[in-house]
């Protein structure tokens, strides 16, 4: 049927439910609890979960086309369970999360960088460098008549609609290729020396990490020197490697959180979310 939703709502890549998990305690009444730092501009503001994150009809098909699952029924479940999720990891210490929580946390990374800007802007420049033709008849034996000899550009609604069909079979895949990787996760205990989150909530270090091209990036995640970071929030951080981690589950060094923070702060634009004002030692 028809996608007859409300269009240019406040789509929020980064949910409400995820950016509570990085607000200070200590703040958690005030009407803006989260510090936001511009990586433009560098300097630090007051936010709140609703007011940042979001993009207008960021996930929106084609006016007129018809929708059989709408973006929205795909994250519902995701942005329900992960609060649920992250608090019993909170309450019991992070015991037991590989067994209980692993496969979950997983599926909701892939969601979570599959409904990102970056994702999408990847997506619509590969459908944009897709060459198509029109199909004009069907003859006999099957033989298809075509408008053109010459494959051209598709339209721009092919283009929005197969960049949101994209991110929908993306996150139905689940852990997918994460499967692959070795996880553990790290913790924090101070709020003042806390993990952050920003605009890429996951961070990929190692050879390629600037790299948008698929076949490279295939192999830096099979590369020895590939790490894969997910604040999950401002206590806990979720990382990947290729190889297995010594300690499944242990406390961060300052040395580690400085350097997961560190690479949310490399990019040139978007922003850092955190619970502190940040003293960056670059």
């Amino acid at each position: 049927m028809p996608d007859n939703r409300e269009r240019d709502r406040k789509d929020h890549y980064l949910p409400r439910g995820f950016l509570k998990g990085f607000i200070d305690p200590a703040n958690k009444d005030l009407a803006k609890p989260l510090w936001h730092f511009d990586l433009e501009t560098a300097e630090w503001s007051r936010e709140s979960p609703g007011s940042i994150g979001w993009e207008r009809g960021m996930y929106d098909y084609h006016p007129g086309t018809n929708v059989l699952e709408h973006p929205d029924e795909v994250f519902e479940r995701f942005e329900r369970e992960f609060p649920l999720v992250r608090e019993h990891l909170l309450r019991r210490n992070f015991k037991g999360w590989v067994k209980q929580h692993k496969h979950f946390l997983l599926e909701y990374a892939q969601m979570m960088r599959a409904r990102s800007p970056l994702f999408l802007q990847q997506q619509t420049a590969q459908n944009e460098n897709t060459r198509i033709v029109t199909v004009t008849s069907v003859g006999p034996g099957n033989q298809v008549g075509v408008d053109t000899t010459v494959p051209y550009p598709p339209p721009a609604q092919f283009i929005r609609n197969r960049t949101i069909t994209a991110m929908r079979e993306e996150i139905k895949k689940g852990p997918d290729w994460m499967e692959n990787f070795q996880w553990c996760l790290r913790y924090t205990r101070s709020v003042f020396d806390p993990f952050v989150t920003g605009t890429q909530p996951i961070v990929v270090e190692g050879r390629f990490p600037d790299s948008n091209d698929a076949p490279v990036l295939e192999d830096a995640l099979k590369d020895h020197n590939t790490i894969i970071w997910f604040p999950l929030c401002w206590q806990a951080c979720l990382v990947g490697a290729v190889d297995r981690f010594d300690e499944g589950t242990a406390e961060a060094p300052p040395s580690l959180i400085s350097h997961v923070r560190g690479m949310f702060r490399r990019p040139s634009t978007g922003y850092v979310i955190s619970p502190r004002e940040i003293d960056w030692v670059l």
